[in-house]
């Protein structure tokens, strides 16, 4: 029987590794001293650190107690009764991002970077987090056919981008059929689904709009002036 597994290691960009930090991000195997220069490496190792909410939910409690917050006397308290909880210690109660998180509640799967670092920023304790850079694999015991591959997550307040290895097999063969069928419509599309996806990404409306009336100008003036 194969056996599939995904590992990935990656790092925070921040000023200092502070306990809210270490409470979020603690089960990802966090070492605040490595690689340095404002980089603190995580990971994600399967069979050995795969963070699920419950081991966020082990890691803000233990932030509740060092900052003396009176915690429910239960052994699984609620993730969103501890966001709401750190929310008054951190003054930002009437946080519509926050609220918004402990809202959704988070099941018992894994836990994604994305939301931790929304969270994290609603809880800052001075850590300065800009930016999470993420890059994994996934492999097989097997060598079955499209079972290994990478991804990578770049994840900040100004942009947030995901990609996998999988992607440009797909999109370029799309692409390439269309071009074979001689089926343009079908073709720009595909480039204008790709490229408003990756806009998508930014989170300044204004600066997304910027950009894309920038970039539709300078498609054009390439397309009337190639080299």
């Amino acid at each position: 029987m194969a056996n599939n597994y995904y590992d990935g290691t990656g790092v925070l960009m921040l000023d200092h590794v502070t306990p809210v930090i270490s409470a979020l991000f603690g089960a990802f195997l966090l070492d605040p001293d490595w690689p340095g220069d404002g980089q603190a490496y995580i990971a994600r190792i399967s069979e050995t650190s795969d963070p699920t909410w419950s081991d966020v939910r082990d890691g803000l409690m233990g932030l509740a107690a060092q900052l003396d917050r009176p915690c429910p006397e239960e052994d699984d308290v609620p993730l969103d009764v501890l966001l709401q909880l750190l929310a008054g210690h951190f003054c930002v109660d009437n946080d519509d991002a926050l609220n918004t998180l402990a809202d959704t509640r988070p099941s018992e799967d894994t836990a994604d970077l994305e939301t931790l670092f929304k969270i994290a920023l609603c809880l800052d304790d001075g850590h300065g987090l800009r930016a999470i850079q993420f890059e994994g694999c996934w492999h097989c015991s097997e060598q079955r056919l499209f079972e290994f591959g990478g991804d990578g997550a770049f994840i900040s307040r100004e942009v947030i981008h995901y990609g996998n290895s999988r992607q440009p097999i797909e999109f370029w063969n799309r692409l390439r059929e269309a071009l074979v069928a001689d089926d343009i419509d079908s073709a720009t599309t595909m480039l204008a689904t790709m490229v408003r996806k990756t806009l998508a990404g930014i989170s300044d409306g204004v600066a997304r709009e910027a950009l894309t009336v920038q970039l539709a100008t300078l498609l054009q003036d390439t397309s009337s002036h190639p080299d």
